[in-house]
Formats: structure tokens, sequence, C-alpha cells
């Protein structure tokens, strides 16, 4: 395996070993600069400085932040992204960048695949840094945004390189998995999202994780009872089911993937994470919560990898093509419907949002702060797959009355997306802030274009002025918070257009200013990771992808489902048991921001 050797030069080089293919990899030097340079420096990711090894002028240059700022994203990271993304030991991680910075003073080798994890951590943390005035890292929104995109342009460049020299290690594959997570706030459901978890799931497989606790794997380990290797194991166990879990929820939502999913449970042998803090994955036995009704740092992992399984078996059951699925029994719908619900209540207290399950967790939420932000994940996830369990029944109840009951738990589930979006927004931490969060936009957007689509068709429903006025409150909560993200600027045109379109009033207690879906916004681009113009950002994103999975020749285009959606709806009104209009509104979950 190719290691880092660092010479007294300020640029610190990679010293390849002799391999099949070298020649496929540009080689990687690293820098470290202080938050003045890398702040500065604004064209440093669409134009890297040049190398100052006359020897090595193909190098990619990679900047990293001094240590004192290291510390403090791994705290970022800690406080504001680790409960949502379990897949580290944190007192490990810790121990590792101590050690990764005195191997860069002292001229030390050090592994590509601990690089790539250390920047895709910083990248991550920068985005949701609280920033202050006189903070040592960033004192701007903007400031934290770039500093988020420069960090994930060299993890990317390091973990390129990883791929194409190395056969992977399980640092790659957490480093993958946190660059997809960073995609997913920077992008929305975007393709190059989707490719960073394939990816992971790639790297995992190679080293062989789903076998992790097989008997002819463990055998030979099973007497091994260091600390180190006891931990280590169960991050693997972490880093899989997380895989796992990605795997089969995406694939119950619209998109490349969707009614796939690559992950067979019936090939896997690892066993479920213990439900337990880092400090006591030693002491833990079992799976058995150590804290009673209490929250662990697992609780929402172990959450989710449940509702994954839910998917797992929606994708099995639901057909993809709507002529197959009006062929199936609706009661098959009504029975997966009930499996969702029953979910929902089996949730903890302190995951649920009803007002008495609300009430109880007050108390709980002022030591346990990240209740809030899990609860949104949990309940969202599971509401927008509700919604696309019956989405395709939402107009065709005056085909089969049984359906106004699909009409129904679909409008319930938009609402919920839509509320807990309301409530999470009234948090003031940024690591709460969804406006900041490219999936929370987009599953929020979701929600309300079944609400939009309902009163464009099912106008002489009784309950048509109570969704006006839902929808209306909903577009101003947007609208008060549109600088935000040009997302919103996107979303509220689009939606404004078909209400106009169906001539569809809202109540009209304010104004809204819908400004045109081309025009320019003052909040900070997060629809990109480099994009000061739209060409830019489109251009940055093709090389990013490219770059990641090696075909240079490629073109990389954005997907149009969302614009192709729109156009036909306000060119001429479409049948409600349309099949294309099933198949346009289906694709909107699949447009990358």
């Amino acid at each position: 395996m190719p290691f880092l050797s660092f010479t007294l030069s300020p640029v610190f080089a990679i010293s390849m070993q002799r391999n099949r293919l070298h020649r496929l990899s540009n080689g990687l030097a690293f820098r470290i600069s202080g938050m003045h340079e890398m702040l500065d420096d604004r064209s440093y990711i669409q134009h890297p400085p040049p190398s100052t090894h006359d020897d090595r002028p193909n190098e990619i240059i990679v900047t990293f932040p001094v240590y004192r700022v290291a510390s403090l994203l791994c705290e970022s990271y800690e406080s504001n992204v680790d409960h949502l993304c379990r897949i580290l030991h944190k007192p490990t991680v810790r121990s590792l960048i101590t050690t990764f910075y005195i191997r860069i003073n002292e001229s030390e080798p050090i592994l590509p695949s601990e690089a790539a994890l250390l920047l895709s951590i910083f990248a991550i943390a920068a985005y949701f840094y609280s920033y202050f005035d006189g903070s040592e890292i960033v004192t701007t929104r903007q400031d934290a945004i770039h500093l988020s995109k420069t960090l994930s342009k060299g993890a990317l460049d390091v973990l390129d390189y990883t791929r194409r020299n190395t056969s992977g290690t399980l640092e790659d594959v957490q480093a993958t998995i946190i660059m997809s997570f960073v995609t997913w706030h920077l992008d929305g459901f975007s393709a190059r999202g989707r490719l960073l978890s394939t990816a992971a799931m790639s790297i995992a497989r190679e080293l062989r994780l789903h076998r992790l606790d097989a008997a002819e794997e463990s055998s030979a380990f099973e007497r091994e009872t260091s600390v180190t290797f006891l931990i280590n194991r169960e991050v693997k166990r972490r880093v899989f089911w997380h895989i796992a879990s990605t795997d089969w929820l995406l694939s119950a939502i619209s998109g490349p993937q969707e009614g796939m999913y690559f992950i067979n449970p019936n090939h896997v042998n690892v066993k479920l994470p213990r439900d337990c803090t880092d400090s006591d994955i030693v002491l833990s036995q079992g799976n058995e919560p150590i804290s009673g009704p209490q929250p662990t740092g697992m609780t929402f992992f172990l959450e989710r990898l449940r509702l994954a399984h839910l998917c797992r078996e929606m994708t099995d059951t639901v057909p993809l093509e709507t002529s197959q699925l009006m062929q199936m029994p609706y009661d098959d719908i009504i029975a997966l419907d009930g499996k969702l619900q029953a979910f929902i209540l089996s949730l903890p207290f302190f995951f649920k949002l009803d007002p008495e399950s609300r009430s109880k967790s007050i108390i709980l939420e002022a030591t346990y702060p990240k209740i809030p932000i899990e609860r949104y994940c949990i309940t969202t996830e599971v509401h927008t797959r509700r919604c696309k369990l019956h989405q395709r029944f939402l107009h065709r109840q005056s085909i089969d009355l049984r359906y106004a009951y699909s009409r129904r738990a679909c409008l319930e589930s938009a609402r919920a997306v839509i509320n807990v979006y309301g409530d999470l927004r009234r948090s003031d931490s940024l690591s709460t802030a969804p406006d900041l969060m490219g999936m929370a936009i987009h599953t929020t957007h979701l929600a309300l274009v079944v609400m939009v689509m309902d009163l464009c068709f099912n106008k002489t429903e009784v309950d048509e002025s109570e969704m006006k006025a839902e929808v209306k409150a909903a577009l101003q909560m947007f609208e008060d918070s549109r600088n935000a993200s040009p997302l919103l600027n996107r979303l509220l045109s689009s939606l404004s257009e078909v209400l106009r379109k169906h001539k569809v009033e809202l109540p009209t207690t304010s104004t809204l200013e819908i400004n045109n879906a081309a025009g320019s916004s003052n909040g900070v681009a997060l629809d990109a990771f480099d994009n000061p113009s739209d060409e830019d950002a489109m251009q940055s994103m093709a090389a990013t992808q490219r770059g990641l999975d090696g075909m240079q020749d490629a073109e990389f285009a954005l997907d149009t489902p969302f614009d192709e959606f729109w156009q036909i709806a306000l060119q001429g009104e479409p049948h409600p048991d349309s099949v294309s209009w099933d198949n346009l509104f289906s694709s909107l979950d699949s447009r990358p921001f």
C-alpha cells in the first residue's frame, strides 16, 4: 500500500510505490494552510495552485487546516453530525487527528485513507460549524460553505487516488459515506450522492464486511480481546449496517435506484451494533439498551435500520409499473401502510409527534439536545415513504372509492413532513436548521407538491379551504427564509406557477413575492461544490463525478424531470389517471438540486 512521504518543503508530496496502476493516477501533494489563506483563495477549488515540485508537475495539491482548526472542526463534527451518521468511534478519531499531525510535523509516512477520512470529517463539520464573530475558523455562513467545499474537493481527490491505487480500507469506506452525507446537504438527492453511496458499498464488499460475523471469518479472532480489536469490530458493524439501511431506504423513493437494492439480507452475516455510547462499547454486552427509555448514541441509528427493513419489503412488494400496480390487490397496499403506521406507533416517545409524547420529551431534550433533529429525520423518512406508497392513488379515487384512503394517508403524511420542518426551523442551532439541509428542502418540497396537486385535481373536496390555508402557510414559511438557499427560490417559483395555472387562489392575508426560477439569489449557493454561476456549477459537478468514477471522457448533465414536470403541468391539465402523469410526478424525487 502506498504511503505518504514528507520532506522539508512546504508542500508535502506522495511517493507512490511501483504498481501496475500508477500511470492511471496523478500524484498528490499536501499542504497545511492557515484559515486566512484557505478562505482568501476563492479560486482554489476551480484552479488549484501548481505544484512547486518541478519533477512532479501533475500533482494535485490537497490542503489541510492547521492542527488547532482541525481540533475545533472535530468538535464541530461530534456536536453537529455524529448523532446522524454513527460510523465512527469518536475517541479513536481524536487520537487519529493527533497522530496524523505529529507525523506531518515529523515528516513520517501517512496513509492516504486516513487523510481522506479526516478531510471528509472536516468538510461536513465546516458546513455545520456554528460561526461567530472572532471565531478561529469562520465568521460568516459564506465562509463556512467555502471552507466545506475546499475540504470536500480535497477529500474527493484523495479518495480518487486511493481508489485507483489501493484495494480500499475501512477509512476509505467511512470517508466515502461521510462525503455522500456532505453531498446530500449540498446537492439534495443528487446523482453524485448516489454514486458515493454505491462506491462505499463496493469498497465494503471488497473488505468482506458483509461476512464480518460469519463463523469462518471470526474463528481466527474469537480469542482476541484487545480493546482496539473490539472497538474496530463494533465500528465495522456500524459501517455495514449504515450502508445496508441507506441502500434499502433509497430503494423506496423515486430515482434511477427505485425498486432495486444491492444488499440481500440472506447474504449477510453481521450482528447488529450495540445500543450503547462510544465509551461503553467494550463494557456492554449484547444489544439491549443500557439506559432504559432514554436515548443512547445508537437509538436513532437502530430505528433507521428498522425502517429500512420495511422499505426493503415495500420494494419487494410494490410494482414499479403503474399498470401492474393497478392489478395488485389494494389490500396489500393497506397492509404495507399498516406496517408503516405500526412503526410510527412503536417509536420511542421522544421520536413521536403527538402532543403527549412531545410534552414528555421536553425535559429529556434538555439533557439530549439532539433529539429534535433525530426526531425530524426519522419521522420525515417514514412519512416520505408513506407518501410514496400512496402517491399513485392520490388522483384515482373516482375509479375506486377505496382509494380515498390513499388520498387521506398521503395528505396526512405530507402534512407531517411540512409540520416537522416548521418545528425544526424554530431551533436556534445551525446543525438543526433545515433551510441549510438540501435533503430537508427536497422532501418538504415533495410534500408540498402532494398538497398542491391535490388542490389542483380535487377542488371539490370539503377540506379545500383548509388545504389552501396550509399550502399558503407553508409557502410563507419558505418565503421567510428564501435567501438561505437558491433551492427555496426554485421551489417557490415552481409551486406558485402551478397554482396560477390551475386558478387556485390562496388566502390573501399577505402577498408572496415569487421570483422567476431562473432569477438570481442573494443566498449562499448550496447546490454545488463550487458555483459562482450555474454553468460553472454544472462543470464542477461534472468534474467531481468524473474524477470519482474514472470516466474522464463522459459528459455529465443534470437530469431534467423537475423542469419537464412543471412544463407539462403548465401547458395543459393532465388526466388524473394518466400513466405519464404518474411518471412525471414520481420523477420529482430524483431531480438533482
